[in-house]
């Protein structure tokens, strides 16, 4: 059984090295759609893969870190990370070119690990993270899946992203722990109206 759910952020970067010169030399801007697709080998209590309205708190919370921010690559001159890091209160250094290909790996890798540190509590099975669909633009996505991150996803860059203490402010307890401090959360435990 596999589910989507869809998010929306507004982002910026610059893609170096690509062939556009725009977008290799200008800051610009994205209103990304992500559709993040979960399969599981159960259904919860309720009949369902895993319930939508939790997929809205660390899931979507996670994603959520990308809204207004600056993506900006370690790689990037020193001056320039400077200018960034003074002037927005939101950004994330990633240790990749922040394309919509790493972006959609770097999304799912994030989503199994919430779900890896995530105990549920509704009769849930397995649950992971399948893939990701990254809309850069209407017209344009970049789609990851397992084997995208068994193949050129780097696990040990995990450890090399910077979050602004802008994004980390509006993180919850619960994601915090999760992605820095690698500490397990809990579902809410579901009172069943009908056994």
């Amino acid at each position: 059984m596999k589910i989507r759910k869809e998010f929306k952020v507004e982002s910026a970067h610059i893609v170096r090295n690509c062939t556009s010169h725009r977008c290799s030399h200008s800051i610009h801007g994205h209103s990304a759609v992500i559709e993040v697709f979960l399969e599981g080998n159960k259904l919860d209590n309720a009949g369902m893969l895993y319930d939508f309205g939790i997929m809205k708190t660390t899931i979507k919370e996670y994603i959520d870190s990308m809204d207004h921010c600056y993506l900006l690559w370690d790689k990037d001159a020193h001056d320039f990370k400077n200018f960034i890091m003074d002037n927005c209160d939101r950004f994330i250094i990633l240790p990749f070119n922040p394309s919509a290909e790493n972006l959609a790996m770097y999304i799912q890798a994030f989503v199994n690990k919430i779900l890896i540190y995530t105990i549920t509590n509704n009769g849930e099975g397995e649950i992971k993270c399948t893939g990701v669909r990254y809309h850069e633009t209407t017209t344009g996505w970049a789609e990851s899946n397992e084997e995208d991150l068994k193949y050129l996803w780097d696990p040990y860059n995990e450890d090399k992203i910077y979050y602004s203490q802008g994004v980390k402010d509006a993180w919850s307890d619960d994601l915090y722990d999760i992605i820095m401090r690698g500490i397990t959360i809990t579902n809410p435990i579901i009172e069943q109206q009908v056994k």
